[in-house]
C-alpha cells in the first residue's frame, strides 16, 4: 500500500502529474524517473510515497471507479431520449479524463494484484448491478421495453463496449485520435439498445442517433 503522504500536496501532486503524462505518452513510456523530473522532486521523494509505478496506477483507478461510481449514483436518469446523449456525455468525460487504462488494461491487471482486485470488485460488485438497476429504471419510465433477462445481459455489453471503446476507437484514428471518439462511444453505446427503444421514444431515438453518426 502506499504510504501516507507527509506533504499533502505532494502526494496528490504525483498522482495528477502521472495521469497527464500517462494520457499523453502512454504508460508504458513513462517511468518513475519522468513523473519525478516533471515534478521536479528527487526519485527519493516520490518513493516515500509510492513504491512504484504501479502503486500510482492503483491510485488512479480508484479515482477513475469512485468518480463514475458517484456520477451514476448522483446524476438524474434521463427521462427522455433526447437527454440520453447527455447522460452518456458525462460517462465518456470520465471514461475520457483516464483513457491511459484503457488502452492496454489487461497487461495493467497481470502486472498488479492489486489492481486485479480492485478492477474486478469494481465490475462484479459496484458497475454491474448498478446498470441493470439503472436500466430497470429506464424501463419503469417506458423508454425501453424489455424482461430482467434482456437487461442484465443489456447492461454486461454496455458494459464491455463502454470499456474497451477508446483502445478500440484509437486503433482506428492513429495519428489523428482526439476527443470525438467520446462523440463515437455515445453512437455506438446507444446502437445496444436499438431493439429494446419503445415506439413511443423510437423516433426521438433515431433523431439522437443522427446526432451522433459520424
Amino acid at each position: 500500500m502506499p504510504r501516507k503522504p507527509g506533504k499533502p500536496n505532494t502526494y496528490n501532486r504525483i498522482i495528477d502529474i502521472s495521469l497527464q503524462l500517462f494520457n499523453e505518452e502512454g504508460e508504458r513510456n513513462i517511468s518513475t524517473n519522468h513523473i519525478s523530473q516533471r515534478l521536479r522532486i528527487s526519485p527519493g521523494n516520490l518513493y516515500y510515497h509510492f513504491r512504484n509505478k504501479d502503486e500510482i496506477i492503483v491510485q488512479l483507478f480508484q479515482r477513475y471507479s469512485n468518480k463514475l461510481l458517484d456520477y451514476i449514483r448522483q446524476t438524474d436518469l434521463p427521462d427522455s431520449m433526447a437527454k440520453m446523449g447527455e447522460y452518456l456525455q458525462g460517462v465518456y468525460d470520465i471514461l475520457w479524463e483516464y483513457r491511459f487504462l484503457f488502452s492496454d488494461v489487461n497487461t495493467l491487471l497481470v502486472r498488479s494484484k492489486q489492481l486485479l482486485g480492485e478492477h474486478n470488485e469494481f465490475t462484479h460488485v459496484k458497475i454491474s448491478p448498478l446498470l441493470v438497476k439503472i436500466f430497470i429504471e429506464l424501463r419503469d419510465k417506458g423508454i425501453i421495453e424489455a424482461d430482467d433477462e434482456a437487461l442484465r445481459e443489456l447492461g454486461l455489453n454496455v458494459w464491455l463496449l463502454t470499456k474497451y471503446w477508446l483502445d478500440f476507437d484509437n486503433s482506428q484514428h492513429i495519428g489523428c485520435w482526439d476527443e470525438n471518439a467520446k462523440r463515437r462511444g455515445i453512437y455506438q453505446t446507444m446502437s445496444l439498445i436499438r431493439g429494446f427503444v419503445s415506439k413511443e421514444h423510437y423516433p426521438n431515438y433515431c433523431e439522437l442517433m443522427a446526432q451522433y453518426r459520424s
